[in-house]
């Protein structure tokens, strides 16, 4: 994806990132809801940054047992799509990331928020398209300023928008 930013949002100054799309023993997808974070009716798959040294898969397996608190093996992880993400911001500055993005299928374990993810919420998977489509309808003119910096939550939603929507879309496409 090639994108035009106002300003970079965090995911952007990393290099390397894994979202999970968890599947409870129902074909839930299990979504990190952060709501000191993200705008009303905006969350997010579980994920996260991938470390120095760290594959994917090790990240996404660290990841889950951080936001879930859940322990898997880098076998039962499905690859669905990897995002390659090319950014301008208004200063002409330019960014790039890889965000990959992993099925895993935690069954009936028992799960529970983690890290800074308050609660989870489960969705279908059609569920989790829709969040895309609220994602795309942000308005450019809310903003986040925090510990991450100064960025509108529109420019956050051009990535993490399509983002939801194909990994929806992708997960329904294999069955999972």
């Amino acid at each position: 994806m090639k994108l035009e930013v106002k300003k970079p949002f965090g995911n952007l100054f990393r290099k390397r990132c894994v979202l999970i799309a968890a599947q409870d023993s129902q074909g839930h997808i299990l979504i990190g809801a952060k709501p000191h974070f993200y705008p009303p009716t905006i969350s997010r798959m579980l994920g996260g940054g991938v470390d120095d040294g760290e594959s994917f898969e090790q990240a996404t397996l660290r990841e889950l047992e951080e936001e879930l608190g859940v322990k898997l093996e880098a076998g039962s992880l499905t690859p669905l799509v990897l995002f390659e993400t090319s950014a301008t911001d208004e200063d002409g500055n330019e960014y790039y990331n890889e965000t990959a993005v992993f099925g895993a299928n935690i069954g009936d374990r028992a799960y529970h928020p983690g890290d800074d993810v308050t609660h989870i919420i489960r969705m279908t998977p059609d569920e989790v398209h829709e969040l895309g489509e609220r994602y795309e309808q942000l308005p450019d003119v809310l903003w986040y300023f925090g510990e991450e910096g100064l960025y509108a939550w529109a420019d956050y939603a051009k990535l993490y928008g399509p983002v939801h929507k194909v990994t929806a879309d992708k997960i329904e496409a294999a069955g999972l």
